[in-house]
């Protein structure tokens, strides 16, 4: 399959499913869906915020690729971007625009691909791309109209899915293979129902596993990440990310995140102290903080 049919499969998912957009059950769109979702990412994802920190804001004018429902789109106005987000969808792009609106944000939102952008060269000081890149085909083809449009000197700040993880190397390569087989003998749903783990995406799982011959690393990759039907994702090691990044001069690449949900109620043993250094050493996201030289 080409990049461009897998690129309009992610457009689709993404249309349908926006980002962090199954953490609220409120009206969709509603000030109370957004304010739950916030309150939602940022108690299971705390080193976003941290992330958001390594950058002074205020009076920059900032591109945030890939927006989702606007979270942290807010959150940067809020210290004074100027801000611009795209989505490769309508319906994230929709979402944004709305919640600029509802909290009388200044900034804009648009349906862009992010392989392919309308603006001028160094049209912006940051661009902001937190769990983009390894959900875009052609990658390669991204990081380079973000160097375009970026000024000399500017600042990039992306999360990457980071290969040395314990979600990665345990959990999907290893754990969730083994779950899969589980899945087939009677009763094995319902048990790990009651465990904690989501009764539809173990449902799509058996169902996609029925109908489908059997599946490269990449593809379970891609299923074993944003939900079941995700089409496309990618993971990166430290080298990988600086290969990807490499006409940049990278400041920081660190890793942080240790999703406690994916193990059901196993997670209440483990302290929020010991998620944190599990994640600071093994963790899903890698965080990199780059430069335009």
């Amino acid at each position: 399959m080409n990049n461009a049919s897998v690129q309009e499969r992610v457009r689709a998912y993404w249309d349908n499913h926006p980002c962090d957009s199954d953490l609220s059950d409120r009206d969709r769109l509603s000030r109370e869906y957004f304010l739950e979702i916030e309150c939602q990412r940022y108690e299971l994802q705390p080193h976003i915020l941290d992330a958001l920190a390594k950058i002074d804001w205020n009076g920059k004018r900032v591109l945030e690729i890939g927006a989702g429902v606007g979270t942290d789109a807010r959150n940067i106005i809020g210290k004074g971007g100027l801000y611009t987000g795209i989505n490769v969808d309508r319906g994230s792009t929709e979402a944004t625009s709305q919640a600029l609106r509802l909290f009388s944000l200044p900034g804009i939102a648009l349906e862009r691909d992010a392989t392919s952008l309308d603006f001028p060269d160094g049209a912006f000081d940051v661009v902001y791309a937190f769990g983009v890149l390894h959900h875009i085909p052609e990658a390669g083809k991204a990081v380079a109209e973000i160097h375009r449009v970026l000024k000399p000197g500017g600042e990039l700040l992306v999360m990457l899915y980071n290969r040395a993880s314990i979600n990665y190397v345990l959990e999907i390569m290893f754990l969730r293979k083994l779950g899969l087989r589980i899945l087939s003998v009677p009763g094995a749903t319902a048990l790990l129902q009651g465990m904690g783990f989501p009764r539809e995406k173990l449902e799509r799982h058996k169902e996609l596993n029925r109908q489908q011959r059997p599946m490269t690393d990449e593809e379970w990759l891609s299923r074993n990440t944003n939900g079941p039907d995700n089409p496309y994702a990618r993971i990166y090691g430290a080298k990988e990310a600086a290969k990807l990044l490499a006409a940049f001069r990278i400041e920081s690449n660190e890793v942080y995140f240790f999703d406690h949900r994916h193990w059901g109620a196993l997670s209440r043993l483990l302290p929020r102290n010991v998620r944190t250094m599990l994640g600071r050493h093994w963790g899903w996201h890698r965080v990199v903080y780059a430069k335009k030289t």
